[in-house]
């Protein structure tokens, strides 16, 4: 339920973030942290309706009301951009440029001609945040930032599409285009000479900022033998950035086979982050979740708790509705990231899910702000 988006970017931890377009005109433009299955509002699920169309809770701010973000089922925007036309985007995962851009999205904006630094904080089981520029032409109207990339020495390079027209269907200077470097003053580039014939050099070249020298590192770490292989990647597994850590956690993951003990090791990580990568990773080797429910349903963390409740939805057990009911009682009034987690969780068995929830002690009356609610339910016709 997207509108116009141009692309997605995944950051070491298996998050995808992503822009997303309005109807131009109405300060609208989106970025979002995705849960996967998730609903992003664009059109009414029950009946297909645009945002103009009345409807009852609507929300009172255009932009906002835009992406219908009251309605139920509906997961929250990370961040509101104002009006733009949205485009490349990427997470700055390098050390060279300040700060305050390390473990940030990086996205282009063609219509205002900026590139903005998305600022994400932890928001209960999600995130919200703030806009800091990292580029922006305030006198001449014709930069169109159209994509952005990380180097391997860390600094940025930005493709300049460079237009007075934003019109997607027509250029006005076809033979003009421009890229620029951004790095600190006197940072002069260089490139160094990645190792990928031993697995110790294609494991450190896994650390490097560039997306295309890790995707290099990772083919060449997937063609030695797993012994060595996992020998090299246990030395960055205890490398203190959570962010390396979780690059050798997805290999690990991929080559120990069916005996798990990376991806169930880390289960008990001090960091959430790791812990909700190892869950991502059983997934996508396709492992058997019970062991990870048992011990992340209860976890610390409403973000990893609530990573727990998307990955029920591809978990067909009878023991499922046991897990989202505890899940479900877990659930802090006000977090709607979690809140739309569970409701992607219960997918298709919604009555099961909430018959567990209700035996394990579920109560409407105990959910604050809940009494009008439930007297609203009673009053509907049908089953």
């Amino acid at each position: 339920n997207l509108r116009n988006n141009y692309e997605v970017a995944i950051d070491s931890f298996g998050g995808l973030w992503q822009s997303d377009n309005d109807d131009d005109g109405y300060f609208g433009v989106r970025l979002n942290y995705i849960l996967e299955y998730g609903n992003y509002g664009y059109l009414d699920e029950l009946t297909g309706g645009g945002w103009l169309e009345p409807r009852i809770s609507q929300h009172p701010e255009i932009p906002k009301r835009h992406w219908h973000q009251n309605d139920p089922g509906v997961v929250p925007n990370f961040l509101h951009t104002g009006a733009g036309s949205p485009t490349g985007i990427t997470v700055y995962e390098g050390r060279l440029l300040p700060k305050i851009f390390q473990d940030q999205v990086l996205n282009c904006d063609a219509g205002p001609g900026v590139v903005r630094a998305c600022i994400a904080e932890p928001d209960a089981a999600g995130f919200k945040g703030y806009a800091i520029n990292l580029m922006k032409e305030v006198n001449d109207k014709s930069f169109r930032p159209i994509d952005v990339a990380v180097a391997p020495d860390g600094s940025v390079f930005v493709s300049d599409w460079y237009d007075p027209v934003v019109g997607w269907n027509r250029q006005s200077e076809v033979s003009i285009g421009r890229i620029y470097r951004i790095a600190p003053v006197r940072h002069r580039y260089h490139i160094k000479h990645e190792e990928f014939k031993t697995a110790t050099g294609a494991v450190k070249a896994l650390e490097s900022p560039n997306s295309d020298v890790r995707f290099r590192a990772r083919k060449a770490i997937l063609g030695f033998k797993s012994s060595v292989a996992v020998e090299a990647l246990q030395l960055l597994y205890k490398n203190p950035n959570p962010r390396l850590r979780a690059r050798a956690l997805w290999l690990l993951a991929e080559l120990e086979g069916h005996d798990q003990f990376w991806t169930r090791n880390a289960l008990s990580d001090d960091d959430p982050n790791i812990r909700l990568a190892a869950l991502r990773a059983a997934r996508s080797q396709s492992y058997n979740l019970q062991p990870y429910l048992d011990e992340l349903v209860i976890d610390s963390s409403s973000r990893v708790r609530s990573e727990c409740a998307i990955a029920l939805r591809e978990v067909r057990s009878t023991d499922s509705p046991r897990y989202w009911a505890r899940l479900a009682n877990q659930l802090v009034p006000g977090d709607r990231w979690y809140l739309e987690a569970l409701g992607i969780g219960a997918t298709g068995r919604w009555d099961a899910c909430l018959e567990a929830w209700w035996n394990a002690g579920g109560d409407w009356q105990s959910i604050p702000g809940s009494q009008s609610n439930t007297r609203v339910i009673g009053a509907m016709p049908g089953p």
